[in-house]
């Protein structure tokens, strides 16, 4: 399961909403001080991204938790969504090559193949994602409260 720590920013009865930050992996590479990720990711700062998240420890809105989602969950999404347009894209290419009368420019055929390709590669991918939607499989969950947060609660107490 891959992991991430983020603050709770809203809860319902249906809902909770959880805000992470994005981390980048310069912090763990030996070429940081060199790089230009590094002086750009400094100069536009860390972002902040807010998610659904299912809770079932029943957490609250402040609270720094720590979320999950299962790395089978996250291959298979991220396998879908670049290839689905791609591949449709090439075929749409090969047809629209094909489909060309007489070969006069099959190129332009090609071209406008490819289009309408990746169009309804965009489109079908909109149709599996929206069925999805309801899928726990592909939610990302609330696993337990951080530590730091258990650790500032201790502190606040004393």
């Amino acid at each position: 399961m891959l992991e991430a720590e983020g603050t709770i920013v809203s809860t319902t009865p249906d809902e909770t909403w959880v805000e992470t930050s994005r981390a980048s992996a310069c912090g763990s590479c030996s070429s940081k001080d060199g790089c230009g990720t590094t002086t750009l990711n400094q100069m536009l700062g860390t972002k902040k991204s807010a998610f659904k998240v299912l809770n079932p420890i029943g957490a609250r809105a402040g609270e720094r938790v720590v979320i999950g989602v299962e790395e089978a969950a996250l291959l298979k999404s991220s396998a879908l969504v670049y290839l689905l347009p791609l591949v449709l894209l090439l075929l749409g290419a090969m047809l629209g090559g094909l489909l060309a009368p007489d070969n006069t420019q099959p190129d332009a055929y090609a071209a406008a193949g490819m289009l309408a390709g990746l169009i309804a590669g965009f489109f079908l991918l909109k149709r599996v994602s929206d069925g999805a939607k309801g899928n726990r499989a592909f939610q990302p969950v609330i696993l337990r409260r951080s530590i730091n947060f258990i650790r500032f609660a201790e502190d606040q107490n004393k």
